[in-house]
């Protein structure tokens, strides 16, 4: 906020834990999801279309803070490769800021 920063996410790139989206689409969620949306939500523009149950995976606390990490543009590849030399082979971009 204080940056007055826009956050742009490929939400078809976000990585999901198996069988997590099914749960979301038959209403199983976190407290603390809704309490995020009614937090921050009014600050969010989601496409049309956007699914009840993308939007909870979105906001889940779970799925969110500390797994996220930002880099300058020219440095992704050297974060990516640091990462899958510690082991994590699922790093991935997501977005990017603006």
């Amino acid at each position: 906020r204080a940056c007055k920063a826009t956050a742009k996410v490929g939400w078809g790139t976000v990585p999901l834990l198996a069988g997590v989206r099914e749960l979301a689409d038959q209403g199983f969620k976190t407290g603390a999801s809704t309490r995020n949306w009614e937090s921050y939500g009014h600050e969010i523009s989601l496409p049309d279309g956007f699914s009840e149950a993308d939007k909870t995976l979105l906001t889940d606390p779970q799925t969110s803070g500390g797994l996220l990490v930002s880099c300058a543009p020219n440095a992704v590849d050297q974060v990516l490769e640091a990462f899958r030399k510690s082991g994590c082979l699922n790093a991935t971009p997501i977005g990017t800021f603006e």
